[in-house]
């Protein structure tokens, strides 16, 4: 059989791992005849990682970003083969994160070529899929060429931030948080990051480095950072885990106000600290708050983060037995306050976050409404009435799963071969990923792994957990 990968970012590369593992060990029996690969965007590390800047980090330490199963120290020592030996707690750049993910690629076709199985490798966007008579997969590029395989495996990662207030016409608007900024930096310059996430983090990060002169202002609904990982995570009780396992495991559907009140009583229960995922001190202190988190993770004492590390797998599980609407209004509602306090930043930019905040060179707002333009400018608005003016916007508000605007996914979904999850991915199977047309039947040869499962999965785009799901299956 021949088995088509499409998307060739970190998700489609360790499925092509995977499937050279298969074939250089034996473990298919014999059963993958081809393997093709098809990137749109050239496999330049995709929107996680075709960065140039050094000020963007990985948010997961180096000692955690293999991507070859069973061996947890490869990207270390790979870093160490190439010069680059680091401390496995520290968090690199992405785009050297990129030139890893190459070699593995390089590796993996390497390996599969050796077993006398052949990769075909092409720079092209899929745009069209269907069945032949028989049930082969059919795929047709930008370039009006057709290929045939036994076996689709769709890993297209995730796009560009969703323009929630329809900049995208005004020119100095910039959808691309990780691109390279070409407007001037002078003395008065005002420039208005959407979003205080991670994605903010690295932005203003990587801007305050280019353009030492403009100011920067971060809007969000809360006007928080996101908390601070500890250099070395803390020992930590299971008592905590336990108790929300058990909470979870214990009820056939999952309410979200329920779960994350449980998750907040258990949490200061077992441990003393509270813990408010909706996010009510909303307009606090931004400063003041970042400085709490550096002190906290400096000082090595466990904090949320370090509890709800531990309990990844269970919120999955929570997440599987919540029915859609449960699932918009955890999202809606508990969504950035888990992401603040789970997806902690490196303390390296939490440290550089507080200096340009401390120089006035960075600020935060709160409570963010609206954004519009206005005689060649923006006008933030915000829920206290307030309005802030600025030159440019960068949309940093974190990665977009949507996949209607895709020609390969409007194309499927027109013939039923799939449905759009309300929540961004496409209908697949939480257990065995195999993607299911309009009316839930599951096609037995056609795969969803990384971002087209957003909405079935909680998590979409974690190396480690697209890592162990593609373990799971051999798609054969």
């Amino acid at each position: 059989m021949i088995i088509s990968i499409v998307g060739g970012g970190a998700t489609g590369i360790t499925i092509l791992r995977h499937l050279a593992e298969l074939v250089a060990s034996g473990r298919d029996n014999g059963a993958i005849s081809g393997i093709q690969l098809f990137d749109k965007s050239g496999f330049d590390g995709g929107v996680a990682y075709r960065t140039q800047s050094d000020r963007h980090l990985l948010n997961m330490k180096a000692s955690t970003m293999s991507i070859r199963p069973g061996d947890a120290d490869e990207f270390l020592r790979w870093l160490r083969a190439r010069g680059l030996s680091c401390h496995g707690n520290r968090h690199l750049p992405r785009m050297v994160y990129r030139d890893y993910l190459d070699a593995v690629r390089l590796a993996a076709i390497a390996q599969c070529r050796g077993a006398g199985v052949p990769v075909h490798v092409e720079h092209a966007e899929i745009v069209r899929m269907r069945f032949s008579p028989d049930r082969d997969v059919l795929l047709t590029t930008d370039l009006n060429i057709t290929h045939i395989s036994s076996v689709l495996i769709l890993c297209t990662g995730h796009n560009a931030p969703d323009d929630h207030y329809g900049l995208a016409a005004i020119p100095n608007y910039i959808r691309d948080p990780y691109a390279q900024f070409a407007f001037a930096d002078r003395d008065g310059v005002e420039v208005g990051i959407l979003g205080s996430g991670l994605s903010a983090v690295d932005t203003a990060a990587a801007l305050a480095k280019t353009h030492q002169s403009v100011r920067m202002t971060c809007f969000s609904r809360s006007g928080l950072f996101p908390t601070v990982q500890p250099v070395t995570l803390p020992a930590t009780a299971d008592d905590f885990r336990d108790a929300l396992h058990r909470y979870v495991a214990s009820r056939e559907r999952i309410e979200a106000d329920a779960f994350a009140a449980r998750l907040s009583g258990l949490l200061l229960e077992t441990t003393g600290i509270r813990c408010d995922l909706s996010c009510r001190n909303v307009g606090g202190d931004a400063l003041a708050d970042l400085e709490h988190n550096i002190g906290r993770a400096e000082s090595g004492e466990p904090s949320v983060y370090s509890y709800l590390v531990s309990v990844i797998d269970v919120m999955c599980d929570a997440w599987s037995r919540m029915r859609d609407v449960e699932k918009m209004r955890f999202m809606d509602v508990y969504n950035s306050g888990w992401l603040r306090n789970r997806s902690a930043m490196p303390l390296e930019n939490a440290i550089r976050i507080r200096d340009l905040m401390r120089s006035g060179r960075l600020s935060a707002r709160a409570r963010l409404r609206n954004v519009t333009g206005i005689g060649g400018r923006f006008r933030a608005i915000l829920g206290d009435g307030d309005r802030h003016d600025v030159d440019y916007v960068i949309d940093a508000t974190g990665p977009s799963y949507r996949l209607d605007s895709s020609p390969l996914y409007q194309d499927m979904q027109r013939q039923g071969l799939i449905a759009f999850d309300a929540l961004g991915g496409i209908r697949c199977g939480y257990d065995d990923s195999r993607v299911h047309d309009r009316h839930g039947t599951a096609h037995p040869n056609v795969y969803a792994v990384g971002g087209p499962t957003k909405g079935t999965h909680f998590y979409a785009a974690a190396v480690d957990i697209n890592l162990r799901r593609a373990q799971e299956h051999h798609y054969l």
